[in-house]
């Protein structure tokens, strides 16, 4: 186990940093969103620490490389690991924006069936 020191509040465990902690988490996370696995509010949190911390950046990069450069390069193939790279973080993006979109849009019509369905169970005992 890692310990840090801090100036403040001396001695304490990696375990213990809250930061650590979503720095573990993004890492288990990157073979999943590769693989476009991710449900959208583990996306939505992997997508705002990916902006925000440059460790993390630098980890999924070296994890896409093994993951999609790899195999590319054994076969001779170039790439722009970078371009790549951000070009699928856009597309997952716009990918849970989608998703968002598809989840307001059944919510709208699950409100709109339970109205409906309301509305002929009044209808019906009216004029029953």
């Amino acid at each position: 186990m890692a310990l840090r020191i801090d100036a403040k509040d001396g001695l304490y465990s990696a375990a213990d940093d809250p930061q650590a902690k979503e720095h573990k988490l993004f890492e288990k996370r990157i073979p999943a969103f590769l693989e476009d696995r991710l449900c959208n509010r583990d996306l939505e949190q992997f997508l705002d620490h990916l902006a925000d911390c440059p460790q993390c950046r630098d980890e999924l990069s070296i994890q896409y490389l093994v993951y999609e450069g790899v195999p590319r390069l054994e076969t001779g193939e170039t790439f722009n690991l970078q371009e790549e790279l951000g070009g699928y973080v856009n597309l997952e993006r716009k990918r849970l924006h989608g998703r968002k979109r598809l989840s307001l849009l059944a919510l709208l019509f699950e409100l709109v069936t339970v109205l409906a369905a309301a509305a002929v169970a009044i209808l019906f005992f009216l004029f029953l």
